[in-house]
């Protein structure tokens, strides 16, 4: 979520007796009538980039060139903002337009923070559809598509020449290479974490919340499923042959990758710049594929959302349009090396001629959103425990997954009464 999705979705744990709709209340003429041209529209953007900050400031000068409407973008931090808006929102501060990762998206609808957007097909059909419904809820889209984000395979070519097409060749490419007396793995990655296994969980029929019409229907998990004990078995396979040590994270996997101990590690962009000062010619490739099936990984996107405060929707859903059309998307990439999801700039040369990027790209395209309905906070903890159980070998997968699923079920319920 870089890896701020990934922190900013297991931070978020909802009392929803605390969430309450405080919105402003809007009939359908105050939204779809463009009232009056306002003089000024506000942004926020992500204050922890200096990069990101400068181009959305960029294309704020280009915008109020061409409408005459002066945007002022202003530094907040994407996990401040919610929280800003909700202050500032009342008090006629807010901004017109937000962001943050679309893990947050439906606490910000809970608490009445935003409203939907007005965008037809022309607008629409130039984004990844996976982009898309990670910004809807409810069935209704709250915002357009700026940055995605997916782990994938990140190999040391030297150690690893062609990237295996199968995860049973991923495997075996393990137990050949790894000698853990000599701190040297085939492959790394995060075993112990949800995040990193659910492809393998989604390749062997496992989910997190099952869908329906649709929606995500929080009653039906699949957390101890079949399809899930088989894919945590398979993982736990792992640590019992010591191809992956019992308890590493990242940063000791970055470290070992770095000091080219580690042929390839399953990981997200965030990571490539640190990998590049080691001198490591790299390549990335998506997750091979898994039980027959393209490795379905879950995705973060960030998006640009209207403001249920704003008293310019109209003109603030244009602004939207304009920071997200193709110009401004692709000079995003060029200035932040945000991967966005737009159809034509995923074709291009600029994405589509550079293998690094490219690999995250394909990846992303057959991932799936991570769940943003508030119950998804509640998830993380448990599971994660689980298999922290399953990795060390004190529960079997069976035993870990029903108690962790059983621990889900209870603090869900909690957060609904």
């Amino acid at each position: 979520m870089s890896k701020k999705f990934l922190s900013l979705s297991m931070g978020l744990v909802l009392a929803l007796s605390l969430l309450t709709a405080c919105g402003p209340k809007r009939d359908a003429d105050q939204v779809s009538n463009p009232g009056e041209k306002p003089e000024k529209l506000v942004v926020w953007e992500n204050a922890d980039d200096g990069k990101q900050i400068g181009h959305t400031k960029k294309l704020a000068a280009e915008f109020e060139k061409k409408t005459g409407i002066k945007v002022e973008v202003l530094p907040v931090s994407l996990l401040k903002q919610q929280e800003k808006l909700t202050l500032d929102g009342p008090a006629g501060k807010g901004a017109d337009l937000v962001t943050w990762p679309h893990d947050q998206l439906g606490e910000a609808v809970i608490k009445g923070l935003i409203q939907p957007i007005q965008a037809d097909a022309s607008v629409t059909g130039q984004f990844e559809e996976s982009s898309l419904k990670a910004l809807t809820y409810d069935g209704k889209l709250m915002g357009l598509p700026k940055v995605t984000e997916s782990i994938a395979l990140i190999y040391n070519k030297k150690l690893m020449p062609n990237p295996p097409e199968t995860f049973e060749e991923l495997y075996q490419f393990a137990k050949d290479f790894t000698q853990p007396a000599e701190k040297k793995y085939g492959v790394l990655f995060e075993g112990e974490n949800l995040y990193y296994t659910y492809f393998l969980i989604a390749a062997n029929g496992g989910y997190i919340f099952k869908e329906q019409n649709g929606k995500l229907n929080s009653d039906e998990i699949g957390l101890n499923n079949a399809g899930t004990v088989k894919a945590l078995t398979e993982i736990q396979k792992w640590y019992q042959e010591g191809l992956i040590p019992k308890g590493v994270k990242a940063d000791v996997i970055n470290g070992l990758f770095k000091e080219g101990k580690v042929a390839a590690v399953i990981n997200g962009p965030w990571a490539i710049r640190d990998y590049q000062s080691a001198n490591i010619d790299l390549g990335v490739a998506p997750i091979p594929k898994a039980g027959g099936k393209e490795a379905q990984t879950l995705i973060g996107v960030k998006g640009w959302y209207l403001s249920a405060y704003s008293k310019s929707p109209k003109y603030a859903t244009e602004l939207m349009k304009f920071l997200t059309s193709k110009e401004a998307l692709k000079s995003r990439f060029g200035q932040t090396g945000e991967i966005p999801p737009h159809k034509e700039i995923l074709t291009d040369p600029v994405i589509a001629g550079n293998p690094l990027v490219n690999g995250f790209a394909q990846q992303a395209k057959t991932g799936v959103p991570m769940p943003s309905i508030p119950e998804m906070g509640q998830v993380w903890e448990p599971i994660n425990n689980a298999h922290t159980f399953i990795a060390t070998g004190k529960q079997t997968p069976e035993q870990a997954l029903n108690g962790a699923v059983k621990i889900i079920r209870e603090k869900i319920k909690v957060q609904k009464q």
